[in-house]
């Protein structure tokens, strides 16, 4: 997204787009959004949209691994990096999801913290905010900004984290006992290269914790980070593989298939044809 900005494209000042072009990230930054939000919100406009709206985006097995915790009394809490928001898509109580950097799930005024309606905020995107990827014919030429209700300052969006502000709170609030108390930790689909969630594992403990951790990740490197050792420890443990992939397997092993199916329409395509597949062959195995 940022190697591809084209600032000139942007609602913004020439001083503006001079920072832009020299920082892309910029464009989600404290320093523009404070004066202008309209940057920040021209270039999540389909994002925005397609979470909320249009349903374009769709949670995955994995974050129907997270409910099916969450259903059993067996979730203590789901910590992301993403901001897409796929976290709440299947209804997992927002009090057992802490958003590292934010979420596009929640609306909210950065400057008073009042929050907004998530379709009052939809509406005014599509009717305010102007197109800059010309896939929308229905939106308005120029873009004006979004007012807070209850502040009447132009700094409302999705609560995701600029730079230059703080993380939320929430997490400093919740890592340490959250780590103390958890029996498995299960790190999927990250780097472990970016704090402060890579701390987790560390705040798990090492050879002498209780804690479980299992790694699950294509490269077997992340089995080597933020004091996983999946060599020396017997409690750390990596399951190498795409996260849909292996995440079913563990539904599977659990037997909670037909718990899984609940969720199915809720599913991205590719974890439909997955699911689908591993249903068909376990049919045909059985009549075999």
């Amino acid at each position: 997204m940022y190697d591809t900005l084209q600032p000139e494209l942007l609602t913004a000042s020439e001083t503006e787009k001079a920072l832009m072009e020299r920082d892309p990230t910029y464009v989600v930054s404290w320093d523009i959004f404070k004066d202008n939000q309209l940057p920040y919100l021209e270039l999540r406009r389909p994002f925005i949209l397609g979470l909320h709206e249009e349903d374009i985006w769709r949670p995955t097995i994995y974050h129907a691994f997270s409910k099916l915790l969450f259903d059993k009394q067996k979730l203590l809490r789901s910590y992301t990096q993403n901001i897409d928001g796929l976290d709440y898509k299947l209804s997992v109580p927002p009090q057992s999801i802490i958003s590292c950097h934010g979420s596009l799930a929640t609306i909210a005024c950065e400057g008073c913290g009042a929050p907004m309606e998530t379709n009052t905020f939809t509406n005014l995107i599509k009717t305010q905010i102007k197109d800059i990827y010309k896939t929308d014919p229905s939106a308005p030429a120029s873009s004006t900004p979004i007012n807070c209700p209850s502040c009447s300052k132009p700094l409302v969006k999705p609560s995701t984290v600029l730079y230059g502000r703080n993380l939320p709170a929430e997490f400093h609030e919740n890592a340490q006992s959250d780590a103390s108390a958890a029996n498995l930790l299960i790190v999927a689909g990250t780097s472990l290269t970016v704090y402060p969630a890579a701390s987790l594992p560390e705040l798990a403990g090492g050879i002498l914790s209780e804690t479980t951790r299992l790694v699950v990740d294509r490269d077997k490197a992340a089995g080597y980070r933020a004091s996983i050792d999946i060599k020396n420890n017997p409690k750390d443990i990596m399951l190498e593989g795409d996260c849909d992939s292996v995440f079913l397997d563990l539904i599977e092993e659990a037997g909670w298939l037909e718990d899984l199916t609940q969720y199915k329409d809720s599913l991205c395509e590719s974890s439909k044809r997955l699911l689908d597949g591993r249903l068909l062959y376990l049919e045909a195995k059985g009549k075999n």
